[in-house]
């Protein structure tokens, strides 16, 4: 009786071990991978990457009033580009169709992409207050299907007398190419740091590929593992628009209930290598 007494007390025991035990093997698994970090820097390049294509057709305001100067886009001449009401009518609000068609099509800056980029825009975008409003249509980027809203407002000159944008992207989904999800949604400040003053006119898609910014914010989303996660730039991320990637910054992703993420982007590269901390560890992850 004794014995039958202490196998009912161990078993319930051991079977509590045993959960405690997996639970902790799979706490440890979960605090050693980078999908949080690699879900967020794929909504965070391939916003990005809407704004560089919008924010190109935006500078069709920098061409002569008589239409006479045709714009070079990074993405080649893969897009179509509406303008209504067309130019030389300097009238606002401007609706800018961005259509790259049905099938892929592989811009100069090595992007394939398909369907459309719809925005509007309030008044020319190097003026104080102007906003800019770039919506999805069956967009894709390297077969990603990437869905939401943008909406970019020019705040004016900051302390630095340099001209800077507050940025909100709602309702972000991007669809892999294997039919997982991440979510999405950020509030940014992106300040103009170089090219201001050059253009197409002055020189060339140089003029518009010389462009720096630099982007702090927050944000949040659900990766492709259904686990929510907060973002926090902690320092500066630095975009250059003649680069796909993120060339310089740092920033935290907190997954829900798992140790903090630090993403370092580097020191000022053009390539698609960043490193994760988590802990003392660090791992290398390839950015899309």
């Amino acid at each position: 009786m004794k014995r039958n007494a202490a196998l009912t007390f161990l078993l319930p025991a051991f079977a509590l071990l045993t959960v405690l035990t997996f639970s902790s093997c799979e706490k440890y698994r979960l605090n050693r991978e980078t999908n949080a970090s690699e879900d967020n820097n794929l909504a965070e390049n391939f916003f990005n990457d809407v704004h560089k294509v919008a924010e190109e057709a935006a500078k069709g305001e920098e061409l002569d009033e008589e239409g006479k100067t045709e714009m070079v886009y990074s993405f080649g001449s893969c897009a179509t580009v509406t303008v209504n009401p067309a130019w030389p009518d300097p009238s606002f609000p401007k609706t800018i169709d961005v259509d790259f068609g049905t099938s892929p099509c592989t811009g100069t800056d090595g992007r394939t992409r398909t369907g459309k980029l719809v925005y509007t825009l309030t008044d020319y975008y190097r003026n104080d207050g102007s906003v800019m409003t770039i919506t999805t249509e069956n967009y894709t980027v390297n077969d990603y299907q990437v869905d939401g809203t943008r909406k970019v407002t020019n705040n004016g000159r900051n302390g630095n007398n340099n001209l800077n944008f507050s940025i909100e992207v709602s309702g972000a989904r991007i669809t892999t190419p294997e039919g997982e999800v991440v979510t999405w949604n950020s509030t940014r400040n992106r300040e103009w740091i170089e090219g201001e003053n050059t253009n197409f006119l002055t020189d060339g898609i140089t003029g518009i590929l010389d462009d720096v910014y630099l982007i702090t914010g927050s944000g949040s989303g659900t990766s492709r593992a259904g686990r929510d996660f907060e973002v926090e730039i902690t320092e500066a991320l630095r975009v250059e628009l003649d680069c796909r990637w993120i060339t310089a910054g740092e920033m935290e992703i907190r997954p829900n209930d798992l140790k903090t993420r630090t993403i370092d982007y580097g020191d000022g590269d053009c390539d698609q290598n960043a490193t994760v901390s988590i802990g003392n560890r660090d791992y290398d992850i390839l950015l899309r």
